[in-house]
């Protein structure tokens, strides 16, 4: 797990999602980041899913397999599909509402999975929803509406399980060219918004429990990262800073409870 289980009433709230976007004439459609369950695309083929990866110049099946995936959302009554639920404790789900076809809405996000910034190309992780609220801060409102395009409302699951909104503006434009340009002052936000999330990738694989209480760790880390911002520390020197605060708050505060925040005084 990546982020917090899903809150045990996160398929109701999608199929009130679904029923709003019936009501207002729209399609309500899953955008699911599949690299976090690679092959998801072959389960899905009934579904005839869109992969936004597929007109990737040299495409092949190991693409295809970690493809962002965009479906129409099944009716309320086949929400409980085992393949819906493996989604639970990843960040991989969002929910558009749109008028806009499937191949309309699937082309319009197409275009912006690879990115340029600082003079090279990048998969561009929206589809990552830890990612995507800071991604659509970032951009501009020319930006937003190409991303989003007519959308009259986009979901997305947060760290903590439940869903929240993104703002967006309802009334798009066309699709942005590919590949998309982000301006540097883009580029190093969105550097920095990842951080937290790097650093916890190498505690976990330095051997720290970053997984059991997903959420606890972000938050720990982050507070960690804030407390030496400015400060002249490489990487290294971060990383073990970071180890030292985490070990430390986890196990003054056991799993299921608060951890201490750093500003509190000790």
């Amino acid at each position: 797990m990546l982020t917090a289980l899903y809150a045990d009433d996160w398929l109701v709230q999608l199929a009130t999602l679904e029923r709003a976007a019936r009501q207002a004439q729209a399609q309500l459609y899953l955008l699911l980041d599949s690299a976090f369950l690679p092959g998801l695309h072959r389960k899905l083929a009934a579904l005839s899913p869109s992969l936004l990866f597929e007109s990737l110049p040299g495409c092949d099946e190991a693409t295809r397999d970690v493809s962002p995936l965009l479906l129409a959302c099944p009716a309320a009554e086949a929400l409980a599909a085992p393949w819906l639920a493996r989604c639970s404790g990843w960040p991989m789900l969002s929910a558009i509402a749109t008028r806009e076809s499937q191949a309309e809405l699937a082309a319009r996000l197409a275009a912006w999975c690879i990115v340029e910034g600082e003079g090279q190309r990048f998969n561009f992780r929206f589809p990552d929803t830890r990612r995507l609220p800071a991604i659509f801060s970032a951009l501009t409102p020319v930006q937003q509406a190409q991303l989003a395009g007519p959308a009259l409302g986009w979901s997305l699951m947060g760290r903590d399980g439940h869903w929240q909104a993104l703002p967006v503006p309802g009334a798009g434009s066309g699709p942005a060219e590919r590949p998309v340009a982000l301006s540097d002052s883009q580029f190093a936000t969105l550097v920095g918004d990842s951080e937290t999330d790097e650093m916890l990738e190498r505690l976990q694989g330095q051997g720290h429990q970053c997984r059991q209480d997903p959420q606890r760790a972000y938050r720990i880390v982050a507070e960690a990262l804030a407390a030496v911002a400015g400060e002249q520390l490489d990487s290294y020197d971060k990383l073990a800073w970071c180890a030292r605060q985490l070990a430390a708050q986890q196990a003054a505060a056991p799993p299921g409870q608060p951890a201490r925040s750093m500003a509190e005084p000790r």
